[in-house]
């Protein structure tokens, strides 16, 4: 398993306009790779709210906008991979 973390990536666009991604990635550098040519990277920090998903209640939302299971399971399954998952 590849643990991720999730970045706030805050880039310049060249154009006088900031703005921030978030990316979740192993590492501040793959979360670089991830927005290499989208501007200048101003900072990277460590987004202290989403390093962790509440799976069983993604589930409910998900199953309430009529997603089907299949599309669920790679989903959730995909976090619990990642390491992303509140367990």
């Amino acid at each position: 398993m590849r643990k991720f973390e999730v970045y706030d990536m805050y880039l310049d666009d060249g154009k006088g306009a900031a703005f921030k991604i978030t990316v979740p990635a192993p590492n501040k550098k793959e979360a670089s790779e991830f927005v290499k040519g989208n501007g200048e990277i101003v900072a990277i920090k460590k987004n202290p709210i989403v390093q962790d998903i509440d799976i069983p209640y993604l589930v409910q939302v998900l199953q309430s906008a009529s997603y089907g299971k299949a599309e669920i399971d790679v989903i959730t399954r995909t976090l619990e991979i990642v390491g992303l998952d509140r367990y």
